[in-house]
């Protein structure tokens, strides 16, 4: 069971030999090819804090939000249960490039659904809850039973991660 646990991305389906991934910038990269893609900032300091803190105490072999990347398994959007969509914009009309992205090295990976997320940061700016409540839906983002609408992928270390081409539709 020890071995599982140390080795548990070789047994994840997603991370097949050479599978390509995908990136999706928010607005134009500037950036090359055959270099890592750039950490993730992170985008709310209270929330990401308390999924952090569960993250540390329950589930320490998973990648950390504040030092991954954030990857696609495929562009299908809601119908490929997938974060990323084949698409050129995003809803308020800023510019979204997709890149094909390879792992190469050592690396932890995790595939988790990002609407645990979404809800999270959603209902707590709304009042909805507090961070007591953002513990559970820390708890289910970093545990999601298999289970997965919106699937987005963490890769550490960011270098780990490697832009091979620009995706066009």
């Amino acid at each position: 069971m020890k071995l599982l646990f140390e080795n548990w991305h070789q047994y994840l389906k997603e991370e097949e030999e050479g599978a390509t991934y995908y990136w999706q910038t928010n607005g134009i990269w500037k950036g090359g090819l055959d270099v890592p893609v750039p950490q993730a900032i992170p985008r709310d300091s209270v929330v990401e804090g308390v999924f952090e803190e569960v993250r540390r105490t329950k589930f320490p072999d998973r990648p950390s939000r504040l030092n991954c990347v954030f990857l696609c398994d495929n562009l299908g959007g809601w119908a490929g249960k997938s974060f990323c969509r084949d698409e050129k914009e995003n809803v308020y009309g800023d510019p979204i490039e997709t890149y094909e992205v390879i792992l190469q090295g050592d690396y932890k990976i995790f595939k988790t659904d990002a609407e645990y997320w979404t809800e999270a940061i959603t209902r707590y700016k709304r009042g909805e809850i507090n961070e007591e409540g953002l513990k559970s839906w820390a708890a289910a983002y970093w545990d999601p039973k298999n289970f997965i609408n919106l699937g987005e992928i963490l890769v550490d270390p960011p270098s780990a991660t490697v832009i091979k081409g620009k995706y066009e539709s």
